[in-house]
């Protein structure tokens, strides 16, 4: 008797149903995703990569040989990937495959957007028991947040806002929030205009002034360290621009409440009377559109009310924006990322 019949005589033709239908819905639609999304972003981390994309393929045994890395390890990752169709192999030398084409030159920002609230995550059960307090005894990774933005924003939102500065022919413009300056270095590359950018982590600034002087910019963007909560200490020389901009900032000042939020537009306004300010924010879906149309908003959503962040509604928006003094309110919606463009007179 084969195999499969001999279980189900055993165990009955319903118990073995239900069997499958929670491996398709525990494993395969939900854990295997955690495995394979650790591995990538391990394989990203080590420059493995980068090393495809540099060189076409990767030996494992001589890569791994020359970052001092196990090559068993390595081995059983790249493996993996393989079973998966992520990567293509002949003998030792791996390849990407095109799905892995398109998650390494395309989806890379998700993976290190991820990897930045890993921690977070890992000490979930801590957080709800109160063991733990985020901001206190876990943080996220503010590098690989920044990065992953800034990858992801790279594909859809930087083209949105660049074009908006040249259909206006804004000349100086100034990015709150600016992280390690990938918008700034965006629009200089497409454009003649100037740059300038304030982000409150040190580090991000640093990181941003070593891209910039690699790109060759350094004449045309300058950056500082500045915190956005105190406006009124902008260095003079960012001061003087014709357009700002904003990518997802707001909504991290928006956990401590409208009030924080209304008092940073409002300073904008008193430092910067008559510059239109270009803000991108998510908008938040009700919870049973969400369920109708969950996507990768359940996600996103949950790692922000985490982290202290705090996601609202377009009609939530408009209200800070008006309590603000903005007269002029000026809304893009795109659906099908769930996120806005504002633009503030």
């Amino acid at each position: 008797m084969g195999g499969l019949l001999k279980t189900i005589r055993v165990l009955g033709l319903g118990r073995l149903l239900r069997l499958s239908r929670a491996h398709r819905l525990g494993w395969l639609d939900i854990i295997s995703g955690f495995y394979t999304t650790r591995t990538m972003q391990t394989l990203f981390n080590v420059g493995f990569f980068d090393e495809i994309q540099a060189h076409g393929k990767v030996d494992v045994t001589a890569f791994a040989e020359r970052e001092n890395f196990d090559k068993q390890i390595l081995g059983a990752l790249c493996n993996s990937l393989y079973a998966l169709r992520i990567l293509d192999k002949n003998s030792s030398n791996y390849v990407l495959s095109p799905k892995g084409r398109t998650l390494v030159e395309v989806a890379r920002g998700w993976f290190d957007g991820a990897y930045g609230y890993e921690e977070v995550f890992h000490v979930l059960e801590k957080l709800l028991r109160k063991e733990k307090t985020y901001g206190r005894d876990i943080y996220r990774k503010p590098d690989f947040v920044a990065k992953g933005s800034g990858e992801m924003e790279a594909w859809v939102y930087f083209p949105l806002a660049i074009d908006i500065i040249k259909q206006n022919g804004y000349h100086r413009v100034l990015d709150l929030g600016c992280g390690d300056a990938t918008f700034l270095q965006h629009l200089c590359q497409t454009t003649d205009v100037k740059g300038y950018g304030i982000d409150l982590a040190p580090q991000a600034i640093a990181d941003g002034e070593r891209l910039v002087a690699a790109a060759g910019l350094q004449d045309r963007i300058q950056l500082a360290v500045a915190d956005i909560t105190k406006l009124e200490k902008t260095p003079a020389q960012f001061q003087d621009v014709d357009a700002a901009t904003t990518f997802f900032v707001l909504h991290e000042i928006l956990w401590h409440g409208p009030d924080a939020v209304i008092e940073v537009l409002r300073s904008f306004r008193r430092l910067f009377p008559g510059v239109p300010f270009i803000v991108f924010e998510v908008i938040r879906p009700d919870d049973d559109e969400m369920r109708r149309r969950p996507g990768m908003m359940v996600q996103y959503l949950l790692q922000h009310e985490l982290s202290h962040q705090k996601l609202v509604s377009s009609q939530q928006w408009r209200e800070i924006f008006r309590a603000a003094g903005f007269t002029h309110v000026d809304e893009h919606y795109y659906g099908f990322s769930r996120t806005a463009m504002f633009i503030l007179r």
